[in-house]
């Protein structure tokens, strides 16, 4: 009679140690932490809503269910409703901090040394920090993990010079973030076609993304041959490969058909450019911050290459007179239109221009060789010529 009770006891012990498999429990552990400090996990693909909780005596509990797979998600802390509750005002009191996780369903521990120890959110993350916390028991996560601890370094020195113009009041190295950028996406390149866990690598490939006109038929087709050994089990799959289907009627080389733009002294004329000539266009318009913050850069790089390259600005303004009032007040030096309304809504489509400033750079045969809206990639680029 024992033997047979002890060989039904067993079965019933290990179901209740059995680990969920329909729902995920997120244990954490934050030292440090005051009580009521809010917790809020957002996945990133926004299959589940937002779940939320609180920290009581260092310690929380998130439940929710993923219908399929993993998912990357950013689990956030704040106590700023509870500090503002008991009247505490000294800024180092108020926390705003935040973790890059792969989640999926099963029990999930959450650590880290002290809520001190976490990356702080906005403008003051440091990537550095991701190394301050743990994940247990997300198989997704130890993949994510070990791809964040091999480009930690390179990510944290790109980052660092991209921010130079703001953190440390200083012109970005253009050739050092192109340099450190390829060697980002060759070690992401690499890590994926050594390590087959798709969630993750699709994920990752984000990172291989490229802006229109910067790449080419073989630079996708490289991405893709990642996953052609994967069926279509997740729909992030699906986008990806309608992603990249899309993506390549943008590669470099393809004809710039123009458009119809008119003068400061109202002439309606159709854009081209100077066969034999490069010819740089930027897209912008007299609202845009961003758009005239770039001007004073932009006129160095005219200066530096006006002798092999027309410079041309359109603007997208809708109002004439906002336009030419902002033209006045800039007085660049270079070829100056308006866009059309019909360009100015066909611009998207022909060219996946989605926000501005947008720099197009077209070859002396007509194709188009560079888009991007940052002028410091745009250096990096005219040292190529």
């Amino acid at each position: 009679m024992k033997r047979i009770y002890s060989i039904i006891i067993l079965p019933l012990l290990a179901a209740c140690s059995h680990t969920p498999a329909d729902h995920f429990v997120l244990h954490g552990t934050v030292p440090g932490a005051m009580d009521s400090t809010e917790v809020d996990l957002q996945v990133d693909n926004r299959t589940i809503e937002p779940i939320e909780g609180y920290i009581i005596n260092g310690k929380f509990e998130l439940k929710g269910q993923l219908p399929i797979g993993a998912v990357y998600a950013r689990l956030s802390m704040n106590n700023n409703g509870i500090a503002e509750r008991k009247g505490i005002q000294e800024e180092n009191a108020v926390k705003y901090v935040e973790a890059n996780i792969f989640i999926e369903n099963g029990d999930l521990t959450f650590s880290t040394p002290h809520i001190d120890s976490l990356p702080q959110s906005f403008w003051r993350y440091d990537i550095r920090r991701e190394n301050n916390y743990t994940l247990k028991g997300s198989a997704a996560h130890d993949v994510f993990d070990r791809y964040r601890r091999a480009t930690l370094d390179l990510q944290y020195r790109l980052r660092r010079e991209e921010r130079a113009a703001w953190e440390e009041k200083r012109e970005p190295d253009a050739k050092a973030i192109a340099a450190m950028r390829s060697e980002l996406r060759q070690a992401t390149h690499e890590f994926i076609a050594a390590n087959r866990h798709l969630s993750v690598n699709l994920h990752l490939a984000e990172m291989l993304e490229m802006e229109p006109f910067t790449y080419t038929q073989a630079d996708l087709d490289a991405v893709t041959a990642l996953f052609a050994g994967y069926t279509d089990t997740l729909p992030a799959l699906r986008k990806f490969r309608e992603d990249y289907r899309a993506a390549s009627a943008y590669t470099q080389g393809k004809p710039f058909a123009g458009g119809e733009v008119y003068n400061l002294q109202g002439d309606t004329l159709r854009l081209g450019t100077t066969p034999g000539r490069y010819t740089l266009i930027d897209f912008w318009a007299s609202w845009c911050g961003p758009c005239r913050a770039s001007f004073p850069h932009l006129r160095k790089v005219y200066e530096a290459n006006r002798e092999k390259i027309e410079f041309i600005s359109v603007s997208l303004d809708k109002n004439d007179s906002d336009w030419r009032k902002a033209t006045d007040e800039e007085k660049l030096p270079w070829q100056q239109y308006c866009a059309t309304p019909s360009f100015s809504r066909a611009i998207g489509k022909a060219y996946k221009i989605t926000s501005i400033p947008t720099f197009l750079l077209i070859g002396p045969d007509g194709g188009i060789i560079f888009s991007g809206h940052d002028s410091n990639d745009l250096d990096a680029q005219l040292e190529k010529l």
